[in-house]
């Protein structure tokens, strides 16, 4: 557009020097005129942008890898000329251009569209500003205008559904998975039944009473288990292979995945990641919990140092006995197998998850067939996340072995 406008000016500097040195007057009229048009182009892309309002609405503040985000745009035009060119686009860090769109718009009209983005990476999004451009036919002279609706938007890791894992139970006694029936309130209330002489009136669930017009009391479940504890390794040195086949990814796929699972199952969830940013949190329940792994799992990536077995070393003393554990590492190193045998004798019962890179050479199998090993040794019980098996597959064909 700027080597437009200079070829205007040249052409019509040598239209003007030509009518000045001939006398031609037709030749000046045509130059006034050009003069005029311009000058009239450029009004009408000004004029074009100063009437106009947008408005950009996201659908939410979050969503996993894989869904999509709705965008919805709203375009007002306050003036009472209609608008023939505009372009609306907004800027952003999105892992592709968002999708702008070109359009006319009538005098005082209002005009909305929505537009459905998929999310195809992990990671904190800015979104925004909103840009309204106009331009002259002549593509001359251009005009934008930026709406500050700028919105954050953070893509979760993709949650999988993991029907072959279990939950390992406790060593504790009365934190057994016995579903038994108790007298105490607890987190998880298994059932509604009649009132009985001696049962707590804080217990009676009153909006089942009105219904039913006799007094109901909440049974609660014993406490399946104790804390679960998943370590997470993110040490850049292990880790190999771009996108959503990467070990950086599936393994946080896993990790994520396991985490919904068990807080959908009322289990205290704790996660230590070995990231370049500290990645320690202590187990607890619900969503809030949730929100607060998932937003760690967005932006982390495998950049970290420290080796997983150094990362448990440092962590044992944190883990109470009774307590359960999941180490998710695609190294194959089996310095790890030791800190995950300390666990053990410290009561805790452990699991552990290997993901293996995407092409495995001839060295690198018999290196995991030894990590293995010790782990069956160990009666540890173990699964192989490799490339071309789903998530959701895992602990399917795993060793059975009891902790």
């Amino acid at each position: 557009m700027i080597r437009r406008r200079w070829l205007f000016i040249v052409a019509w500097g040598a239209l003007f020097v030509v009518a000045l040195s001939s006398g031609v007057d037709i030749l000046f009229y045509v130059a006034y005129l050009l003069l005029f048009l311009v000058g009239a182009t450029w009004w009408w892309t000004r004029s074009s942008i100063s009437s106009m309002r947008v408005k950009r609405d996201v659908s939410q503040g979050y969503v996993h890898l894989g869904d999509e985000i709705e965008l919805t745009y709203e375009l007002v035009n306050d003036s009472r000329l209609g608008k023939i060119w505009l372009e609306v686009y907004e800027e952003s860090n999105w892992p592709e251009p968002l999708p702008g769109r070109v359009l006319s718009i009538g005098a005082f009209t209002t005009k909305r569209w929505k537009v459905a983005v998929p999310a195809l990476r992990r990671g904190r999004f800015h979104l925004g500003p909103v840009v309204i451009r106009s331009g002259d036919p002549f593509g001359i002279f251009s005009a934008e205008h930026r709406a500050r609706y700028d919105a954050l938007v953070l893509v979760y890791p993709r949650v999988v559904a993991l029907p072959y894992w279990q939950l390992p139970g406790s060593l504790l006694e009365g934190n057994v998975l016995t579903g038994r029936r108790s007298l105490q309130a607890t987190s998880m209330v298994m059932g509604i039944r009649d009132y009985r002489p001696g049962d707590a009136f804080n217990h009676i669930h009153w909006k089942t009473s009105a219904r039913h017009r006799t007094l109901q009391v909440k049974e609660f479940e014993l406490d399946r288990t104790a804390d679960l504890w998943i370590f997470l390794d993110l040490e850049r040195r292990v880790h190999s292979g771009d996108g959503e086949r990467s070990t950086e990814e599936r393994a946080v796929t896993i990790a994520a995945s396991v985490i919904a699972k068990a807080l959908r199952e009322h289990r205290s969830v704790g996660l230590v990641a070995s990231g370049r940013s500290s990645g320690l949190f202590s187990p607890d329940r619900g969503t809030k919990q949730f929100s607060k792994l998932m937003q760690y799992l967005a932006e982390v990536s495998a950049s970290g140092t420290h080796t997983v077995a150094e990362t448990m070393v440092e962590t044992l003393p944190r883990l109470r006995r009774g307590a359960s554990a999941l180490v998710v590492t695609p190294s194959l190193d089996k310095e790890w197998v030791k800190p995950v045998l300390a666990l053990r004798e410290a009561g805790v019962r452990i699991q552990s998850c290997i993901v293996t890179p995407e092409e495995i050479e001839d060295a690198a199998r018999m290196r995991l067939n030894a990590v293995v090993g010790e782990l069956l040794v160990a009666g540890v019980p173990y699964a192989v996340s490799t490339a071309d098996l789903p998530i959701s597959e895992l602990f399917h064909e795993r060793s059975s072995v009891s902790a």
